[in-house]
This record gives structure tokens, sequence and C-alpha cells, in this order.
């Protein structure tokens, strides 16, 4: 009985547990302030989310579909998370950091996670940050919570 009780969770369980991970932020902001139209005339009258955008950017913040932006970031933003350890040509030790981007603009924080970076006006590929496959609204989430994290400090 054990061991169906750790396949089944393990099978069943863990796979829906994620699959409803991935649609909470759907079903948390595509009723908004609108009115929910059901089939026929029918339509029912909604109210805002019961988490505000500021809380829907720091849950992404924490784990926005892979590795966490605090794991090089910091817990707000805020920086300075050893990332790597490497040695220049000189053989001389030097360590990786993650930046500060409390202040990125919404573009610069969009680029960045969309695997990019804007220098003298042309897009270049970051080397080191990983790409994420989020929509428009959750890096505006994002964007919301590193500035409310930055009012704060």
């Amino acid at each position: 009985m054990v061991l169906y009780q750790k396949i089944y969770f393990s099978e069943v369980i863990q796979p829906v547990k994620h699959l409803l991970l991935l649609l909470l932020p759907f079903f948390l902001f595509a009723t908004g302030d609108e009115n929910l139209s059901l089939e026929g005339n029918q339509t029912i009258e909604t109210s805002e989310s019961f988490l505000s955008i500021v809380e829907y950017g720091r849950m992404l913040y924490k784990n926005p579909r892979g590795i966490s932006c605090s794991q090089c970031h910091g817990k707000e933003g805020k920086g300075g998370q050893k990332i790597a350890k490497y040695y220049d040509k000189k053989k001389n030790p030097k360590l990786l950091k993650g930046v500060d981007i409390r202040e990125y603009s919404l573009d610069e924080i969009r680029d960045s996670l969309n695997n990019e970076y804007r220098e003298n006006n042309r897009t270049k590929r970051h080397k080191i940050m990983p790409m994420y496959y989020l929509t428009n609204a959750e890096v505006e989430a994002i964007f919301y919570y590193l500035q409310e994290s930055n009012k704060r400090h």
C-alpha cells in the first residue's frame, strides 16, 4: 500500500500540483475588474483579485519557472549574491555576483528576462542571465515588486 501511495503521489499529485501553479496566474489576473462571460448572454460580475500585483511579483521573483531571481539578485533585488567563483587569465580568483536590479526600468527588466540587454543602442545577448518565458503581465508584476522593494529601502 505504501508503494502505491508513493507512485500515486509522484505520478498524479505532483504533476497536477505543478499544472495548477502554472495556471494560477491566469485565473488570478484573467478576471480583474472585467465581467466573466458565460454561454449565452449571462455574465458574472467579478471583483479584483485577492492577490495584488506586487504580491504576485514577489511570488514570481521567488519562483519564476526555473532559477529563482533571488539566487543571483538577492532577496529583494539588491544584488551581491555569489553566482560563481572563477579565475582570470593570470589565475587570480574572481567572484561573479548578481547585480542590483531594483532601479532597472520595465524595458530593462523585460530585456533581461528575454536574455538581452542594450549597449550603445544595440541589443546583445546576456552571457550569464538565463532566459525566462514570462508573459508581459508577469514581467510587469516582477517590475512592480522590485519598485516596491526599492521604496522600502
